[in-house]
């Protein structure tokens, strides 16, 4: 009897989702030559809008901001990626759509993006896993849109907090208070806030002990459920739309 491939993907907490999830190690081995492992430090640049695609990621470990220069200067922050997620995929003439900088150490796989889609073409149940990971995706931007929409700041922090905590939790499996490294400014991008609303707000959730900090840019998650109960969107009925 054969003995099972061992892969680094046998440790790694992507292996269950998304684009990795459908292939047995066999597949699995293919696509893993199809790039390799790379690693950045915090702040660098994974890739860049506006730069020739040329890989795409999945996250092993760290937290990777993915965003988009505004014509103005500032930057507007469309979502945070965690290990097990998928980042750089969307293009647009052949060019990145957004940039993705690490918060934190990262580690990633890469894989090269044209022979990628010539392998998902013909494996089709990682073909479905590819449209699944978008369509996903591109749910959590029009949630980040209704929150927008609905709360006020502080209402606003909690949620997004107490979505990162959870999302952050079930991926890792970690049971210690979560932290998560962002500065003012980086939260106020993506929340579509000022620096001074966004100190505020961690004011108001550091006095209701929901959170805490630790050093300038480092906020700690203490109390899901607090935080959900502040930053709870109401429930809406779409006009013309079906379900």
């Amino acid at each position: 009897m054969r003995a099972p491939l061992a892969l680094p993907c046998d440790g790694c907490v992507g292996r269950s989702t998304n684009i990795c999830k459908p292939l047995d190690p066999t597949h699995l081995l293919v696509m893993l030559g199809l790039g390799g492992m790379r690693r950045w430090k915090r702040r660098e640049m994974l890739f860049r809008s506006g730069d020739a695609m040329s890989a795409f990621f999945k996250i092993r470990s760290g937290i990777v901001a993915v965003s988009r220069a505004l014509d103005d200067g500032r930057r507007q922050i469309v979502a945070l990626r965690v290990p097990g997620d998928c980042l750089g995929y969307l293009e647009t003439d052949g060019k990145y759509c957004f940039e993705g900088e690490a918060l934190t150490d990262v580690e990633a796989c890469a894989f090269d993006r044209r022979r990628f889609d010539a392998f998902a073409a013909e494996q089709p149940r990682l073909a479905s896993a590819v449209v699944e990971t978008l369509s996903a995706a591109l749910k959590q931007t029009g949630e980040a849109m209704l929150v927008l929409g609905q709360l006020r700041s502080t209402e606003r922090l909690a949620h997004f907090l107490a979505e990162f905590d959870s999302l952050y939790r079930a991926r890792t499996g970690s049971t210690a208070p979560v932290s998560l490294r962002m500065s003012r400014r980086e939260i106020a991008d993506y929340l579509g806030l000022t620096v001074e609303t966004v100190s505020r707000a961690i004011g108001q959730l550091r006095q209701q002990r929901l959170i805490d900090r630790h050093g300038v840019d480092t906020i700690i998650v203490l109390n899901n459920r607090g935080l959900r109960r502040i930053g709870k969107v109401r429930s809406t009925e779409p006009v013309g739309v079906d379900p």
